[in-house]
């Protein structure tokens, strides 16, 4: 929670999108909801590289797969909430506008922290649901004791659930060029990127088989990486 009180970025809505950026420090950050099949080799990359990261889990996710949630927990990763059942909150072109009336975002919100509460997890941050949200639901959020973070704009990682068919698909080798690219270009102190261990059976080019490039590239450049 020390990252919290560092030299952070927050976005025009309130959330958090960077941590330290005085720091050569990289958040990995994980969301969980109907796919899984990729979490035991996301565990065990993070494990051969002994680094932390941040997984963010749905109500559903966690009821699913009560034993690899601890596990995650275990581990000594960060665990937070996801959203109890990955409802849209915003209409995506008036992210303005709510899909949803406040007080059953709150109730969405508050029933995924209470899942996590059932596993000895006090979560005190929260990613929304398709990384989409506005001010409103920032509110909501800190009125459920929670902080609002989302993954800090400029790579493609956050498309790596797209498929073939989708007018937005990208690969895994492009989004990892996008990430080098911006490194070299930006720098990533702080940095909080995103990646899905769990897609669509459609999408056979799964990014997440590239962490350990992804992390080993980047340490190379000389980034540690931390967890919330």
């Amino acid at each position: 929670m020390g990252t919290l009180q560092a030299q952070v970025v927050t976005d025009t809505y309130g959330a958090l999108v960077r941590s330290d950026s005085s720091q050569k420090t990289i958040y990995l950050c994980f969301t969980g909801h109907d796919y899984f099949e990729g979490f035991d080799h996301v565990l065990d990359v993070m494990k051969e590289t002994k680094i932390k990261g941040s997984f963010f889990l749905t109500g559903d996710f966690i009821r699913n797969h009560p034993k690899l949630v601890d596990e995650i927990a275990k581990a000594g990763h960060f665990v937070g909430a996801h959203s109890d059942k990955h409802l849209l909150y915003n209409d995506w072109e008036k992210r303005d506008s709510l899909l949803l009336k406040p007080k059953i975002i709150h109730k969405d919100i508050l029933e995924n922290v209470r899942e996590l509460e059932t596993l000895g997890i006090f979560p005190k941050i929260f990613m929304p649901p398709y990384e989409w949200y506005n001010e409103e639901v920032v509110e909501i959020a800190k009125n459920v004791g929670q902080t609002t973070v989302n993954f800090t704009p400029g790579t493609r990682s956050n498309a790596d659930y797209t498929t073939p068919d989708m007018g937005n698909y990208i690969s895994s080798e492009d989004i990892l060029t996008s990430i080098l690219h911006y490194e070299s270009s930006h720098g990533m102190n702080g940095f909080h990127l995103l990646i899905h261990p769990g897609t669509n059976p459609n999408r056979k080019d799964k990014l997440y088989k590239k962490l350990e490039n992804i992390i080993l590239e980047l340490q190379q450049k000389g980034y540690e990486f931390d967890r919330f």
